[in-house]
């Protein structure tokens, strides 16, 4: 059988994939038993779960090392350093980690991320990187729904988008409402 790579670009036997599979493994495990010094019980954890614990134990350098060694994406990368860095509870780092770069992967999963570990005072931090249409959406998850009809407001569709905070504040709270109505015919 023959199977297309993404990688080279090219086609290689089933047998050939197989093979070189297994020494990826092999050299994880190597780095992995090399790593159990600092680290304890990583070794057979899948590249993901170890570049994972690797920052959460702020082990940089060496999550660094097997990203390049083991040709992680960046875009993949920085998805598993934010989410390790929010579990860690990290947020210094994760505030530097934001600023080192253009993130490949936006701004949005830095701000779910620090929701998902219920900081609400740092996922603010991020949301102002967001397209406004995403801020919007952000803000109410924050519980903002003031500032996102501020951002509802500058905003092209502005009509859909306070449509959508209205609906999520609900008929109920009547002051919120005409709060964020007056923002809407202050536009």
């Amino acid at each position: 059988a023959v199977v297309s790579t993404q990688s080279t670009g090219g086609t290689i036997s089933k047998d050939n994939l197989e093979s070189q599979l297994t020494l990826e493994q092999v050299a994880l495990i190597k780095r992995q038993e090399g790593l159990n010094s600092k680290v304890s019980g990583i070794t057979g954890m899948n590249l993901n779960e170890t570049v994972d614990l690797l920052i959460q134990r702020a082990l940089f350098a060496e999550a660094e090392g097997l990203r390049k060694e083991f040709k992680l994406s960046d875009r993949k990368f920085w998805w598993l350093k934010v989410r390790a860095l929010t579990k860690a509870r990290n947020w210094s780092e994760l505030e530097k980690f934001a600023k080192s770069k253009k993130s490949p992967i936006g701004y949005k999963p830095f701000v779910d991320a620090c929701l998902e570990n219920n900081n609400k005072g740092e996922a603010v931090k991020y949301v102002e990187k967001l397209p406004r249409e995403q801020q919007v959406d952000s803000y109410m998850d924050l519980d903002m729904p003031e500032k996102a009809g501020e951002i509802a407001r500058l905003s092209r569709g502005s009509e859909e988008l306070f449509d959508r905070i209205l609906s999520q504040i609900g008929p109920q709270n009547t002051v919120l409402r005409d709060r964020i109505n007056a923002i809407r015919n202050n536009s």
